[in-house]
């Protein structure tokens, strides 16, 4: 019976999507809770492949204190990125595609080799599975959502409003490389908008990786080689307009650059 109700929950909500309607939370009679919220995400993954590809990586959303005071959600939150929505940077975003388009500045990390399933994760075990790193951008449709009424369960169930990912050059990862004191800093149209630390998400990135790996075993999934992991904005969400360019440097790494047009 629930896959049949979460079923109809994910036709609901790829068809507001499809409809490009404002962002509803699910009913509260229909709510339960997160696992509730994952499985309605795993039935919209199916009906979104075969339209924008397969899943290429993932995003972990909500994973600093701003970030939850900003949409009064407590915990951090997981969606697929689908292959037509991985971007290199500089990147191109055409507005149209959006309801309301949100961009938020982010270290990403690519997966090498999949973590052991049943095996205790921690940070220092997950940098033998990561062997790259990135400033990002993660693009996100709240599709003029409410701040008012967000839930975790209703963000969880539309894909955590995942709409891409722009990736800046890549730089290999080595063991001794230090995630946790690089400084974010977010230019829009060439002036400094917003500061943040690399440690503001989950205190050492590499922890939103193994809190990711262990979330998606326990739905049948695992980090596969070559995927990216999005660990979350250190910054607020931008909301921009047609024509703002945005360019995110974290520490020395190349920039991620993107334009709205």
């Amino acid at each position: 019976m629930d896959e049949l109700i979460c079923g109809q929950l994910a036709l609901t909500i790829a068809e507001q999507h499809r409809r490009r309607e404002n962002y509803v939370p699910l009913a509260k009679e229909t709510k339960r809770d997160v696992a509730f919220g994952y499985e309605v995400q795993e039935q919209l993954i199916r009906l979104w492949e075969p339209c924008f590809g397969a899943v290429r990586s993932w995003k972990v959303g909500l994973t600093t204190t701003r970030m939850q005071e900003m949409c009064g959600v407590d915990q951090p939150i997981a969606g697929a990125v689908f292959a037509s929505r991985v971007h290199a940077s500089p990147a191109e975003l055409d507005h149209r595609q959006f309801v309301r388009v949100g961009i938020e500045a982010e270290l990403a990390l690519r997966i090498s080799s999949t973590p052991e399933p049943g095996r205790a994760l921690s940070a220092a075990r997950m940098r033998n599975h990561v062997d790259a790193v990135c400033a990002a951008f993660e693009i996100v449709d709240d599709r003029a959502a409410d701040y008012a009424t967000l839930d975790a369960v209703s963000m969880v169930a539309d894909n955590s409003w995942n709409a891409g990912i722009v990736l800046g050059t890549p730089v290999p990862l080595s063991l001794e490389a230090d995630l946790l004191n690089l400084e974010g800093r977010l230019f829009r149209n060439g002036d400094l908008i917003e500061t943040g630390l690399s440690l503001d998400a989950g205190g050492d990135p590499l922890n939103i990786v193994a809190w990711l790996a262990t979330a998606l075993a326990a739905r049948g999934r695992c980090l596969e080689t070559g995927q990216w992991v999005m660990t979350g904005s250190i910054v607020r969400t931008q909301f921009p307009t047609p024509g703002d360019a945005f360019q995110f440097r974290l520490g020395d790494l190349p920039p991620a650059e993107a334009r709205i047009i």
